[in-house]
């Protein structure tokens, strides 16, 4: 699937100290990410339930909001993703207005900047209990501010350290890379993640555990790596260097990147850039182990998980590395600590939770889910 690269909505920001009352995660997404609707002709793209990634129900309920605010609604259920364009859907989006993804086509062509079809959103609210919780119905106005205070935070270190408790550490500064990362040319509801930090000027090692997954750009098979023993990724700039740990699990780390990289022509030890998740309400409930991919492409907004993007020059890369529990200092001052996100600690990010009450609480206590014990 592919997406334009102008702007998707021109939503102004709200005065300090206004709050929103959000009746349900279906009216949040509709006016946070689209707007008024009335008159408009909506497609709502539904991923089949049988699939156990999304459930019907939560599309269904944002339907009927689209209906009851005077949309033209039709929903559309689809099938499992490939790596070849669907002419269906893509017919169907280009006689709609706008498009809502419950579905996992809407992240394969989040990078991809010539399509000039109807503006899309993005759920990662994956059922009824998701879209309905604190993590749809947190005010996503107010973390689209928070985003942009994080964005200014991170992106213009002078330097940024990070660790954790397996670990990982490594070091260096935005600034050297000469760019801020990439961002995806689709909205996204909800909105828990920064722009990413290109991995240009950083050096040190990560520590790999549980599983390799990918980063939901591309199907391949097998989906992921399971990780019995830590390996450590050493690293220079944007060049993986080496892996090390238990030989037959580095061996296996090795092979899985010669694979990943010969089926579609990529660079296998680029890294491309990495972020941690900001989303105070996220909560995984169920286990990693029971599905490791929905999991890993769920889970990557929560703020107990830092992610990086590797394997193949253009973002996202193919092969994503899970780091539970980070520890992100901002020029000596963690920002995330220990897998906890600390808005309070820097002006920037001060002022959003000032003006936003209702935020500033969730994010005196985060979910703690993230489907991994410890």
């Amino acid at each position: 699937m592919n997406y334009q690269t102008r702007p998707l909505f021109e939503i102004s920001p709200l005065p300090a100290g206004t709050l929103r009352t959000v009746d349900s995660g279906a009216a949040n997404l509709i006016e946070s990410c689209i707007g008024d609707v009335a008159g408009l002709t909506v497609l709502v793209i539904a991923e089949d339930a049988r699939y156990g990634w999304y459930d019907a129900a939560a599309p269904q309920l944002v339907c009927d909001e689209l209906a009851a605010r005077g949309a033209d609604v039709t929903k559309m259920v689809v099938g499992l993703p490939d790596n070849q364009p669907n002419a269906e859907v893509q017919a169907a989006m280009n006689a709609a207005d706008r498009v809502v993804f419950f579905s996992r086509l809407g992240d394969q062509g989040r990078f991809n900047w010539h399509y000039t079809g109807p503006p899309c959103v993005m759920s990662y609210a994956l059922d009824e209990a998701m879209l309905e919780s604190g993590y749809g119905r947190l005010d996503h106005h107010a973390m689209r501010m928070m985003k942009a205070a994080i964005d200014e935070v991170t992106l213009t270190a002078g330097h940024i350290a990070v660790t954790c408790p397996r670990g990982t550490d490594f070091e260096g500064s935005p600034a050297a890379s000469g760019a801020p990362g990439t961002e995806v040319v689709i909205s996204r509801f909800p909105l828990g993640i920064p722009k990413p930090v290109l991995n240009d000027g950083f050096r040190g090692k990560a520590v790999l555990t549980n599983y390799l997954t990918p980063t939901g750009s591309r199907i391949y098979d097998p989906e992921y790596l399971a990780l019995d023993t830590p390996v450590t990724a050493h690293f220079e700039g944007n060049r993986i260097t080496s892996f090390t740990g238990a030989p037959d699990m580095v061996a296996a780390v090795e092979a899985h990147y010669a694979d990943v990289a010969d089926r579609f022509g990529l660079d296998a030890y680029n890294i491309d850039s990495w972020h941690a998740g900001i989303h105070p309400l996220m909560a995984y409930e169920g286990s990693a182990a029971a599905d490791p991919l929905r999991w890993s492409g769920t889970v990557f907004q929560h703020q107990r998980i830092l992610h990086f993007h590797t394997c193949g020059t253009g973002p996202p890369g193919e092969i994503c590395w899970m780091i539970l529990d980070p520890t992100i200092r901002i020029n000596g001052v963690a920002l995330w600590e220990n897998g906890k996100l600390h808005p309070e600690r820097f002006e920037a990010t001060g002022r959003v939770l000032d003006a936003f009450p209702e935020l500033a609480a969730a994010f005196a206590a985060p979910s703690a889910p993230c489907g991994i014990d410890g």
